[in-house]
C-alpha cells in the first residue's frame, strides 16, 4: 500500500500503521475507533458498519469506518471470528493537551489466541495459544510444543517424541492459534488449520535468546525448576510464546508465573481420529455439544470446573495413584450426599477466578470483576468447613483443596471495606468505593452530588456570624460563586471579605473559603473520579499481588467441582469404581454407554459384559445386524475404559481395567473430496495408522474393515488386519465385520473369540435386542433394517426373492457377500490361495458366479508338505466343520 500525501494528523496514522501492516488498527478518535483506507474497505463488511469518508488526500475521499468505543469488544469479537488481527490505537493524552495532534500509541494486539475478555471467549472452553520450535536438523525426535491459556495464566511445554504424538497433543489443545518460525513447513501428519497459523521471525527460535527471556520472565537463574533446561526445543517453544505474547499485550504477563512441562507416558494417547469417532468433545454428524461425552458428563457448576473436565477427559492418566486420588475423593462425596449437595450450592456462586485473576493481572479487570472475587471469596470458609465436617480424615485429593481455599482472610477484608457494596461495570460511573474509605473523596462526592446544599450551609452560617440576614451566595459567569450584601450593610463586613465588584445597591465579595469551595465543586466530579481511579488502583495492586496464591485456590475450586460432578454423575446413574491396575485386561460387567444411557434412560438400555485380556480372549470378533448394538458395545468398552483413566467412575456394575496407553478407532467412514480421497483410502489410511502405532497395551476398536472395496479384496484385507492385530501387535481389540466368513478365525487364532448380537425374529419381524452373547452370526438381516429405514416395500421384497434364490443356488453364507465362498478363509500360515475355476452357466441369471463347495477349495489350496503336526490336527477339525 502506498501512503499518500496527507496533513499532520493522517501523517500520526501511517506512521503508526507502518509497524502493523497486516493488521486492523483501531484508531482512537474521541468516542470512537475509526478504521482507514484499506483497513476499512475491509473492515466495514466484516463488523456490518458504513464505509464512509473522512476528508480528501491527493485529490481522492480517504475511506473510513468507525466503530463505538463503548462496544468495541462486540466489533472484536466479529473481527476475531473472521480471522482478523486487530490493534488497539488509544489516546495517551487528555484533548487540548496540546497544539497538535493528540499523542497516540497501539496499547495491545489482539489475535485469536490472545484473547482475554470474557464475552470473546468460551466460558467452558479453553483458549490455547500455541508455539512449535521444530527440532534441529542435527537433532533427533520431535518437536517442542508449548501453550499458553493467556485467559487464566495456565503455561505447559513438553516434547513429544515423535510427530505422531505432537499431532495428538495438538489435537487434545485445540489451539485457537498456532505460531511457527517462517521457513518451516510442518510436516502433513500435523495437520494445521492454515487460518490459525501465526508466522513469526526465525530468530525468535532460537534456544539461547529463549532461555534469556524466560529466565528474566520468571526472574530465576536458571530453568532447571521447570524441567526444560536439557530440552532446547521446550526452551525455545516456551520463549517464542511469552515473546508474542509480551508484544501484543504491551504487558508484563505478571499471571503467568509458573511453568509445567509434560513428559511422553503421563496421559493416555488420543488422536484426533479417535477423539471423533468417540464423540468426546462434540457429536460426529453435527459438531454439537449435547450427545457429546462431555455434553452427557458436565454437571460441573462453575466455568473453571467445565474447563478442567475437558482438560482430564483429553487428557486421561498413566499413573495409578494419581487416578486413585481422584476414585478417592469421588468415593467420599458419593458416601456424604448431604456435604456434597452443599459444596455444589456453594460453588455455584463462585465465579470464573482463574479469568478474573488474569484481567487483574493484565490491568483489564472492572469494578463488578472485583466485587466477583469478594463475593468468591466469601464463600471459601464454608466450602472448607463442609470439606472438614467430619470425624474420618480426608482423601489426599481433598485434604490439598481444602487446604487451598484457606488464607485469603486479609485480601477479603481489603475488599469488603474498600468496595461498595454493588459497584457499577466501569469505573469512570463513579460509586466504585465504599463511603467512609476516604475522606476526601466522600466530601468530593457531597460536593458533586449536593453543591446548592453546602452552599446553603455557608450561606446560613456567614448570616448568622455577619448578622445580615438578606447576605445571598450567587454565581456569575464572570466571577464565579460570591457573597451578596446590600450597600447598607457594608459596615458589617469582616477583614477576610475581598471586594469582587461594587454594584448599585449591592456590593459582590469573595473571601478565600468561598474560592475554595468553589473549586472545590467545580472539580468535584473530576476529583472523584480521579480518586476512585487511584484507589481502585491500588486495590487492584493487592489482588495481583496474591496472584499465585489465588490461581492454586482456583485450581483447587475447579478440581473440586468436576469431582462432586462425578460423584452426582455416579450416585445417579449407579456407576462403579473401575479397578486400575497393572496388568492387560478390560473386564467389564454390565456396562452402559454413559451417552445414550443418559438420552434414552436407565430402564431402556441394555448392558453387556466385556472380556478381553492379552494374552487370551484378546480380540473379539463381533457379528450381527446393523442397529443391533454392535458399535454401541465396542464405543461403551473404550469410553469405560477412557473414563477409568479420567478417575472417574464408570456406567457398570463392576470394572477391572488395565493400563492403557492409547485408544485406536476407525467407525465409519468418508470421502475427503479436498484430499481427493475415496471413503475407501480413508477408510484404509486410518487402518494403516492404527496397524503402524498400536502397542500391546493398546485398546482398538474397528468396525467393518474392507467393505470400501470388492467383496473378496475387502475380505482379505479384513482377514489380514484381524492376523497383524492378533499376532503381531497383540493388543486388545474388539472387531465388528458382516465378513461371516471370519468367524472361521476362531480356531486358528487362539487369542480371537467371536461374539454376536442377538435378535429375536417372530413371524417375518426381527426385534433386536442389544444383547451380546458367545457365538457367530449366520446372517446380517440387511433387508430388515432397509426396510425399517423406509425403502419401498416393492424394492425390499424384490431384495428378498433376490437374497432368496441367491441362497438356494449358489449356497452363499447367509448375511454375506456370496462371491466371498469363493476366497474361503484360512490362517496365512496354513494354506495358499488359488484362483477358483470358472463356473458353469447357471439356468437363471446370477449376480455373482458359482464356485466349489468351501470344504473342495480348502483342499485344493492345501500345502500338505507346510503344516505342522498341530496344523495337520486344527485342518483335521476344521474340514469336519466344514462337512
Amino acid at each position: 500500500m502506498t501512503t499518500p500525501p496527507h496533513t499532520p494528523a493522517m501523517a500520526q496514522y501511517w506512521a503508526i500503521k507502518a509497524d502493523y501492516p497486516d493488521t486492523l488498527l483501531f484508531y482512537r478518535m474521541g468516542d470512537f475507533y475509526e478504521l482507514f483506507y484499506d483497513d476499512a474497505k475491509k473492515a466495514a463488511p466484516i463488523l456490518d458498519v458504513t464505509l464512509t469518508q473522512r476528508g480528501v488526500s491527493a485529490g481522492e475521499p480517504i475511506p473510513m469506518a468507525g466503530v463505538p468505543a463503548r462496544a468495541v469488544d462486540d466489533y472484536l469479537k466479529k473481527a476475531i471470528l473472521a480471522g482478523c488481527r486487530v490493534a488497539i490505537c488509544e489516546q495517551m493524552e487528555p484533548p487540548g493537551a496540546n497544539k497538535g495532534p493528540l499523542r497516540r500509541e497501539v496499547v495491545r494486539v489482539v489475535t485469536r489466541g490472545t484473547l482475554t475478555e470474557e464475552n470473546l471467549l468460551s466460558p467452558r472452553l479453553d483458549n490455547f495459544l500455541v508455539a512449535i520450535a521444530p527440532a534441529a536438523p542435527r537433532q533427533k525426535g520431535g518437536p517442542g510444543i508449548a501453550a499458553l491459556e493467556l485467559s487464566t495464566g495456565q503455561f505447559q511445554v513438553g516434547a513429544p517424541g515423535s510427530w505422531d504424538a505432537a499431532a495428538a497433543a495438538l489435537s487434545a489443545l485445540d489451539p485457537a492459534e498456532i505460531l511457527l518460525p517462517r521457513g518451516w513447513e510442518p510436516p502433513e501428519e500435523l495437520n494445521l488449520p492454515p487460518e490459525r497459523i501465526t508466522r513469526r521471525a526465525e530468530w525468535e527460535f532460537e534456544p539461547y535468546q529463549a532461555a534469556d527471556l524466560l529466565k528474566e520472565h520468571f526472574g530465576t537463574l536458571t530453568l532447571e525448576g521447570f524441567g526444560i533446561a536439557d530440552s532446547p526445543v521446550c526452551t525455545t517453544a516456551a520463549g517464542a510464546l511469552i515473546r508474542y505474547c509480551q508484544e501484543t499485550q504491551k504487558a508484563a504477563l505478571a499471571h503467568v508465573t509458573g511453568l509445567t512441562r509434560t513428559r511422553s507416558g503421563e496421559h493416555m494417547i488420543l488422536d484426533d481420529t479417535c477423539r471423533r469417532n468417540l464423540e468426546i468433545m462434540a457429536t460426529l454428524r453435527h459438531g454439537e455439544r449435547r450427545g457429546s461425552l462431555i455434553g452427557a458428563l458436565d454437571q460441573t457448576v462453575t466455568a473453571m470446573g467445565g474447563r478442567l473436565l475437558a482438560q482430564w477427559l483429553n487428557h486421561p492418566l498413566q499413573d495409578p495413584t494419581r487416578i486413585r486420588a481422584r476414585q478417592a475423593g469421588v468415593t467420599w462425596l458419593i458416601a456424604r450426599a448431604t456435604a456434597r449437595e452443599a459444596l455444589r450450592d456453594e460453588l455455584k456462586g463462585i465465579s470464573d477466578l482463574e479469568r478474573l485473576i488474569g484481567r487483574v493481572a493484565m490491568g483489564r479487570a472492572s469494578p463488578r470483576d472485583l466485587a466477583a472475587l469478594r463475593d468468591s471469596l466469601e464463600r471459601l470458609p464454608r466450602l472448607s468447613a463442609t470439606l472438614r465436617d467430619t470425624a474420618e480424615p480426608l482423601p489426599p485429593r481433598l485434604a490439598e483443596i481444602a487446604q487451598r481455599l484457606a488464607g485469603h482472610e486479609a485480601l477479603l477484608n481489603r475488599l469488603t471495606t474498600t468496595l461498595s457494596d454493588d459497584p457499577p461495570l466501569r469505573l469512570i460511573d463513579g460509586g466504585v468505593i465504599r463511603a467512609g474509605v476516604h475522606a476526601e473523596l466522600d466530601a468530593c462526592r457531597a460536593l458533586s452530588v449536593d453543591a446548592k446544599g453546602v452552599l446553603g450551609e455557608m450561606e446560613q452560617r456567614e448570616r448568622e456570624r455577619l448578622g445580615i440576614g438578606s447576605l445571598k451566595i450567587k454565581y456569575h459567569q464572570s466571577f464565579g460563586y460570591t457573597l451578596e450584601v446590600p450597600r447598607t450593610q457594608t459596615a458589617k463586613i469582616p477583614y477576610d471579605y475581598r471586594i469582587q465588584q461594587t454594584m448599585t445597591n449591592t456590593v459582590r465579595y469573595v473571601t478565600p473559603e468561598l474560592k475554595e469551595l468553589e473549586e472545590q465543586i467545580l472539580n468535584a466530579e473530576e476529583r472523584a473520579v480521579f480518586l476512585e481511579s487511584a484507589l481502585f488502583t491500588e486495590l487492584l495492586g493487592s489482588v495481583a499481588a496474591d496472584t499465585p496464591h489465588l490461581q492454586h485456590t482456583a485450581q483447587a475450586l475447579a478440581a473440586l467441582d468436576v469431582l462432586t460432578a462425578f460423584a452426582d454423575r455416579a450416585d445417579r446413574f449407579g456407576y462403579c469404581c473401575p479397578e486400575i491396575n497393572s496388568g492387560t485386561g478390560i473386564h467389564i460387567r454390565r456396562g452402559r454407554h454413559p451417552v445414550i444411557e443418559g438420552l434414552t434412560g436407565l430402564d431402556r438400555f441394555t448392558p453387556n459384559d466385556t472380556d478381553l485380556e492379552a494374552e487370551e480372549n484378546r480380540l473379539a470378533l463381533i457379528t450381527g445386524p446393523n442397529m443391533g448394538g454392535k458399535s454401541t458395545f465396542m464405543r461403551q468398552t473404550a469410553l469405560i475404559t477412557l473414563l477409568a483413566h479420567v478417575g472417574a467412575f464408570v456406567p457398570a456394575d463392576e470394572a477391572r481395567i488395565g493400563l492403557t496407553d492409547r485408544i485406536f478407532t476407525r467407525v465409519g467412514a468418508a470421502d475427503d473430496l479436498a484430499a481427493g480421497q475415496s471413503t475407501f483410502m480413508v477408510e484404509m489410511t486410518e487402518t494403516a495408522y492404527i496397524l503402524n502405532h498400536a502397542t500391546e497395551r493398546s485398546l482398538v476398536i474397528l468396525d467393518e474393515i474392507g467393505r470400501g472395496t470388492s467383496t473378496r479384496d475387502g475380505l482379505a484385507i479384513a482377514q489380514a488386519v484381524i492376523e497383524r492385530l492378533h499376532s503381531a501387535i497383540r493388543c486388545r481389540a474388539l472387531f465388528a465385520t458382516h465378513f461371516h466368513e471370519l468367524t472361521e478365525l476362531e480356531r486358528p487364532l487362539t487369542g480371537l473369540f467371536n461374539l454376536t448380537v442377538t435378535v429375536k425374529e417372530e413371524k417375518g419381524e426381527i426385534l433386536f435386542l442389544h444383547a451380546i452373547a458367545p457365538g457367530a452370526a449366520d446372517r446380517s438381516y440387511g433387508i430388515h433394517v432397509a426396510q425399517l429405514a423406509g425403502l419401498p416395500r416393492s424394492v425390499t421384497r424384490r431384495a428378498t426373492e433376490i437374497l432368496t434364490h441367491l441362497e438356494a443356488s449358489q449356497e452363499a453364507p447367509e448375511g454375506g457377500n456370496p462371491d466371498a465362498r469363493g476366497a474361503p478363509v484360512a490362517s496365512s500360515s496354513t494354506r495358499k490361495r488359488t484362483p477358483t475355476r470358472t463356473p458353469e452357466p447357471s439356468r437363471q441369471l446370477s449376480l455373482f458366479a458359482e464356485t466349489d463347495p468351501p470344504v473342495v477349495v480348502e483342499l485344493q489350496t492345501l500345502d500338505v508338505d507346510a503344516l505342522s503336526p498341530r496344523q495337520a490336527l486344527e485342518m483335521l477339525y476344521r474340514l469336519k466343520k466344514m462337512v
